[in-house]
């Protein structure tokens, strides 16, 4: 028998990470939200286990590494101007960015995520991240890039053009 989804209809995801992507993927779902009437939970994540992997230094203690996360997180939301009625929340998770970004879409009215991620995978391997999101997740996905927004495919099969902010 199969589970009925409960979706949340007014909840925008949108997973940041600092990146000029994540940052425009941010404030396009803060956009949407005010041009919607939705309202936007923003997912940081961090994965531990590079913390644990060679070369990493063996002292770097993972309570010291997450508050730097939820500060970056912080320091995310700081940086997007949020018009007055929109309800901007943020999540710091800890996983598989993929993963993590996937489950909580399974719930959501959309996952907004950016084109281009941080860090050396994010650059070598050109939005491996979003193209991961767009063929995994549980409701449609918006991948923004820092010049304008495009819908792509979604688990939904739904996505076309968007008229959506810019």
């Amino acid at each position: 028998m199969e589970q009925e989804r409960t979706v949340r209809d007014d909840e925008i995801v949108v997973g940041t990470d600092g990146s000029q992507g994540g940052r425009a993927a941010l404030a396009w779902a803060v956009a949407e939200a005010a041009r919607s009437g939705r309202w936007v939970r923003a997912v940081r994540v961090w994965d531990p286990a590079p913390l644990f992997a060679p070369p990493a230094p063996v002292f770097v203690v993972r309570s010291v590494v997450r508050e730097d996360e939820e500060r970056a997180l912080e320091s995310d939301l700081a940086e997007i101007p949020v018009p007055e009625g929109v309800r901007v929340e943020g999540e710091l998770l800890e996983g598989v960015v993929v993963g993590e970004l996937v489950a909580q879409s399974a719930e959501a009215a959309m996952l907004v995520v950016g084109s281009h991620g941080h860090g050396p995978l994010g650059r070598a391997v050109l939005g491996s991240v979003s193209a991961a999101c767009v063929r995994r997740a549980g409701c449609p996905v918006v991948v923004v890039t820092p010049r304008r927004a495009a819908v792509l495919l979604g688990a939904t099969g739904a996505g076309a053009a968007s008229d959506a902010p810019r």
